[in-house]
């Protein structure tokens, strides 16, 4: 039967160990799943015993790298799911990875959403079905993205008008010298893009730049 040959601490990865399979290295696990798998130099394997190793490593290895791409900024779980894929994890182990994530509170799609829309506001500002439509294409569920949007916004304390004011006047700057209905046009298509109400946008051009049948 396969036996364990060796194990020592891995290179440039402090708290995790290498394991040697037949004096082969088969794979690196952290220093708390050694311990609780029992493996010791000289333990033989049979074969479930070493597909549990090697499940153990791929989970740890998952959980590692989700870990780290969390590290840079908040991320959905299906950005995690996705970038888990990207390095051929296998579902099981991404699986296992997510909920460890899910159940340190390190992966929370609501939370997620109220980071995401802050940023929004505070660096991008645009209207809330630009960020809903954004946090949907990150694999949000739409209750998780109305709930952080309101948090956002409640953080933020500010309403929907006070953006559409502040990315309007400041758009509406930009084309002080351009033809009135050039104008007018660029700004209703830049403001709608930027997922503002008709309901909205329309009134706050027409108190700018008056229609020529109102003036």
């Amino acid at each position: 039967m396969p036996k364990v040959t060796g194990l020592s601490p891995a290179k440039r990865r402090s708290g995790w160990t290498k394991v040697q399979l037949d004096g082969a290295s088969l794979c690196l696990l952290p220093d708390e799943q050694v311990w609780r798998l029992g493996l010791k130099a000289g333990v033989e394997f049979e074969g479930a015993d070493l597909e549990a190793v090697l499940v153990a490593a791929e989970s740890a290895e998952a959980l590692r790298i989700g870990l780290r791409y969390l590290s840079v900024r908040p991320r959905s779980r299906r950005e995690i799911e996705l970038r888990l894929r990207r390095d051929s994890i296998s579902s099981a182990a991404i699986e296992s990875a997510v909920a460890r994530l899910v159940a340190l509170n390190y992966l929370n799609d609501a939370d997620f959403a109220a980071a995401f829309s802050r940023d929004r506001i505070r660096l991008r500002p645009c209207g809330t079905r630009q960020m809903r439509s954004e946090l949907l294409s990150r694999g949000v569920s739409r209750s998780d993205a109305e709930a952080g949007i309101r948090t956002a916004m409640n953080d933020e304390n500010v309403t929907e008008d006070e953006l559409l004011e502040r990315v309007a006047s400041a758009r509406a700057a930009r084309l002080a010298g351009a033809d009135r209905e050039v104008a007018r046009r660029r700004l209703f298509g830049y403001l709608a893009r930027r997922g503002f109400s008709l309901a909205s946008v329309r009134p706050w051009i027409e108190a700018q730049w008056p229609d020529d049948a109102e003036r």
